[in-house]
């Protein structure tokens, strides 16, 4: 099945009387939001689902379902950054914004480059941390990812990534497609200059793999590290991923 055309089609034809621009981005809250309330159990974004799944029909809502479910099975297939080619292929980017997606294939590319360092800074770690500061529609950790697992760990294991986006679309695409892959982040609406973020969501695999308590101990690992013995300079290893 051409899941990219088939989800585009339903995109487009589901309310024509809405933008397709704000027909996508109620997909992605509602998707968002299912994803993450049963970890949250809030009051909150239950709200913020209602809010809008009111505004259309029943079957409306049951055809974004069927949309989720295509774009789970489009990932079950093979890792790639799904919502970032729907967002290309109806040209929801802003040019003033700088919203210019890296294809996948370069993306990987790139995240091959860095398999070396990864064999290297996993030797004494039992978690890798990977920040990304303006991830779009997190493209490059969903390659980063994919590398990693060829490389022979497993991401959503022995993974943590922090991923930020000053747009909501991307947020919530970011959030989405880290979720369904089971990669563990927090994923945060916010801008990474003046570190001022406005909504924070942790994806489910780090609730279910316990990274809080794996990040204390990274943390506790990473401070003792630095307490080098007299006369023993401290290794350095830098992970220059994008």
């Amino acid at each position: 099945m051409d899941y990219l055309k088939e989800f585009n089609s339903k995109l487009q034809s589901l309310d024509r009387s809405k933008s397709i621009e704000t027909v996508f981005k109620d997909f992605l809250t509602l998707s968002a939001y299912s994803l993450a309330q049963p970890f949250y159990q809030s009051e909150e974004l239950e709200q913020k689902y209602l809010d809008v799944a009111k505004q259309y029909t029943k079957e409306q809502v049951e055809i974004f379902g069927e949309m989720l479910a295509l774009l789970v099975s489009a990932l079950e297939e093979k890792h790639q950054d799904f919502l970032g080619q729907i967002f290309s292929m109806n040209n929801f980017g802003n040019a003033k914004k700088g919203q210019f997606f890296t294809p996948y294939h370069v993306s990987k590319l790139m995240s091959e480059l860095t398999g070396y360092n990864v064999r290297i800074d996993m030797e004494n770690k039992d978690i890798l941390t990977l920040s990304e500061p303006c991830c779009g529609s997190g493209g490059m950790v969903i390659a980063f990812a994919e590398s990693m697992k060829e490389t022979g760990y497993n991401y959503q294991h022995q993974l943590f990534v922090e991923a930020v986006d000053i747009d909501e679309l991307c947020f919530k695409m970011t959030y989405i497609q880290l979720a369904l892959l089971g990669i563990p982040a927090k994923v945060i609406m916010g801008d990474s200059l003046s570190m001022r973020y406005y909504e924070v969501l942790y994806t489910p695999f780090y609730f279910l793999n316990r990274f809080d308590l794996k990040l204390k101990r990274y943390k506790s690992d990473e401070q003792n590290t630095m307490k080098p013995r007299v006369g023993q300079e401290i290794p350095t290893i830098q992970l220059n991923l994008f």
